[in-house]
């Protein structure tokens, strides 16, 4: 018995090792993806930044598609980056209205380009589909990581199903599946024809680092991460799996009660687009968002003086404090940092506008900037964006006082 219980208790400890041993690599992983994703962000920008003024110059219907390619290909590596941090670092999720079709669509597209040829991708979603409120990015990674857990059932090839379908359920119906409740549910399906999961394993599948793969095949974070984003978004998941049948993972998530159709509508002219001559100090260490950043505010109204560094926005602030009425600043620039510089410049003038640009979500909040009373975008960001924010700052809309 004490042989046993010995045992028992060396491979607990071996087990404890390891996974210790895993959220070290996995942290230090994080590390790693927070300084990979600053620069592809700063590389990025001027892509996202430029598209709009090739298009206004472009008249052939080629070079439009090639721009529209550019920049579908542009958002598409923001999107990753944003993933990679969200996963690295539990990044909180932005709730907002999504159009599930396009992420469906781009999943099918991901996993059809990239899936062994022997690996089926079918795909069955309406056109109606309800809107839901979440975090694109993180509903994305659901979606990519139970197709990639799916590959890895179909060593031999198979067909993947991915589908989904607007689900109204009942007390009744809610109690037929664990963890279900009452509501308007959008359900996405990811259906494999696989080795299915052996019975023993259904009771762990989604704790971390638990996998059935053999080693260097799987972390085991994948499907611990999917519920985790699953309920923090307030769903839950069933599963059905038969053992050399496949498996069928079905996500639900609540609807919510926005319009179909709202996403991805540009206004023609951005509210507070056009500015009144204003003059902008645009600070960033690279040139190519520097330059294009005081090339848009030029095209639309602003006066613009550009620095490479802090130390030279000081200097030249100094020369025309009073005339400034906007820093807009990277936060992490060598000799002086944006936090620091927007101390400085509203020291000599405290009235003057602090907009900070950053390809690295957490230094913001780290620099505390949020004491200057500006603002933050992070890196890219598109024209829109960048001109509402500056608009917003300079000539914020009056207070309506109710008597």
């Amino acid at each position: 018995m004490s042989a046993t219980l010995t045992c028992d208790g060396a491979g607990q400890m071996k087990r404890a090792d390891e996974n210790a041993l895993r959220a070290s690599r996995l942290e230090s992983l994080g590390m790693l993806a927070s300084g990979i994703a600053h620069d592809l962000n700063n590389v990025l920008s001027p892509i996202v930044l430029a598209a709009p003024i090739l298009r206004e110059h472009a008249t052939n219907p080629d070079d439009l598609r090639i721009i529209a390619s550019l920049e579908k290909s542009a958002e598409r590596g923001v999107d990753l980056v944003r993933q990679i941090l969200s996963f690295a670092h539990g990044a909180a999720s932005v709730p907002q209205p999504v159009d599930l079709k396009h992420l469906l669509q781009e999943t099918v597209s991901v996993a059809a380009e990239t899936f062994p040829k022997n690996i089926r991708v079918v795909d069955n979603f309406p056109g109606n589909l309800w809107p839901i409120m979440a975090d694109p990015t993180q509903i994305h990674q659901v979606l990519l990581n139970l197709c990639i857990n799916a590959r890895d059932a179909m060593p031999d090839g198979g067909t993947l199903y991915l589908t989904a379908e607007n689900t109204l359920l009942d007390e009744t119906m809610a109690r037929k599946i664990p963890g279900g409740r009452p509501g308007a549910w959008i359900v996405l399906h990811v259906e494999d024809s696989g080795t299915g999961i052996p019975h023993d394993a259904l009771a762990h599948i989604f704790e971390p680092f638990f996998t059935t793969k053999e080693a260097g095949k799987g972390t085991g974070i994948g499907l611990s991460t999917v519920r985790s984003i699953v309920e923090n978004h307030n769903g839950f998941i069933s599963l059905m799996t038969y053992a050399g049948r496949g498996t069928t993972f079905r996500v639900y998530l609540p609807a919510a009660d926005v319009p179909a159709g709202t996403q991805g509508v540009t206004p023609a002219e951005p509210k507070g687009a056009r500015g009144q001559g204003e003059l902008i100090l645009v600070v960033d260490d690279e040139p190519q968002i520097r330059d294009i950043t005081a090339a848009m505010l030029t095209r639309h109204g602003y006066r613009v003086l550009t620095a490479s560094d802090g130390s030279e926005a000081v200097a030249l602030f100094s020369t025309r404090s009073t005339e400034v009425k906007l820093v807009i600043t990277d936060l992490i620039m060598p000799n002086l940092d944006g936090v620091a510089l927007a101390g400085i410049v509203q020291h000599m003038n405290p009235g003057v506008k602090v907009l900070a640009i950053s390809g690295l979500s957490g230094s913001a909040r780290n620099g505390k900037l949020e004491q200057y009373g500006g603002a933050i975008l992070f890196k890219p960001f598109k024209v829109q964006a960048l001109l509402e924010t500056v608009g917003g700052l300079l000539r914020p809309a009056p207070v309506v006082e109710v008597a």
